[in-house]
């Protein structure tokens, strides 16, 4: 009796049929014994880990209760879908199971959450998993639109402790028109108020108006290759000054007078007289260039490429 009571493993079944979505109170649950070779470590064990929990399918008397076929919190919407993403930038040390915020940063320094409290379902490399509702992938699409016409970057943030910090509040103003379809899509399951969204739009974009396509470049292209093209900037304008302050042979610009005046009068050069050689060249020839030329209107600011 007592070799057939270890080979017993006690593990919880419903006592009535439950329907997916359903939750699982105190009175549905019941104890059944197989023998410990057909107990499977996903079968629950302990009646608190089934008691509370959600069914993702239906229940029925009898059948061991598995992990994962329950689920915590609240049910399940229609809208949920999963979703594929790989253009949100990763933390290096992000895992399976792990909740993140995805936040969009834009080049004047604004900085939006876009989802809140998601976990990861699954990643591989820089792709990773969410469970996404409509509101969500709306918001989304506007803002991976915005990462490829602003320059805006999607980046995730882990939790430190997600079972005591609260998630996040979605401050992402979508763009106008995704803000329209979440007035009146049907398939939203809340409505959305847009009011304020809307608002905080029209400033993004005057800021992102106001800002020059050049400080967006350098945003975009990160310090290391701001500061890259600096120094090359500077060492070309440190040769094209040092080319510029050294100083001109005066025998050039004889040269070049002479080679057109023989060109006008069509004569060699010896046959001019000696006396004009002497005597013409502060009459008639002009004076040496500068051995520094200012710069030309046309170019490049580099004090102002430095200060920033």
């Amino acid at each position: 009796t007592a070799t057939k009571e270890e080979s017993l493993q006690t593990v919880w079944t419903v006592a009535r049929t439950i329907p997916a979505g359903g939750q699982i109170e105190p009175e549905d649950v019941t104890a059944m014994t197989l023998p410990t070779a057909l107990v499977s470590p996903e079968m629950i064990a302990k009646e608190e880990e089934a008691v509370g929990k959600h069914a993702k399918v239906e229940l029925r008397p009898g059948m061991p209760l598995l992990a994962s076929v329950l689920y915590e919190g609240n049910p399940i919407a229609k809208d949920v879908r999963t979703q594929e993403f790989q253009i949100i930038q990763l933390p290096s040390h992000l895992e399976k199971a792990q909740y993140i915020d995805v936040r969009i940063n834009f080049p004047t320094g604004e900085d939006f959450v876009v989802l809140a409290k998601k976990q990861v379902l699954d990643r591989e490399g820089t792709v990773i998993w969410l469970e996404m509702n409509e509101t969500d992938l709306l918001l989304t699409s506007s803002a991976i639109i915005d990462a490829y016409l602003q320059g805006a970057r999607l980046y995730a943030v882990p939790y430190i402790e997600p079972g005591l910090q609260e998630a996040a509040t979605a401050t992402y103003p979508a763009n106008p028109m995704v803000l329209d379809l979440l007035e009146q899509n049907p398939n939203l399951v809340e409505q959305v108020s847009t009011e304020l969204a809307r608002q905080q739009r029209e400033r993004l974009e005057s800021n992102l108006n106001e800002m020059s396509e050049a400080d967006k470049m350098r945003v975009m292209y990160g310090n290391v290759t701001v500061q890259q093209q600096l120094m090359n900037e500077r060492a070309a304008t440190q040769q094209s000054n040092a080319a510029q302050q050294m100083p001109q042979p005066p025998s050039f610009p004889e040269q070049d007078d002479q080679e057109s005046v023989q060109g006008e009068d069509e004569q060699p050069p010896s046959s001019l007289p000696v006396v004009v050689e002497e005597e013409s060249p502060e009459a008639t020839l002009p004076d040496p260039p500068p051995a520094f030329e200012p710069e030309s209107e046309t170019d490049p600011d580099y004090s102002e490429i430095f200060n920033q």
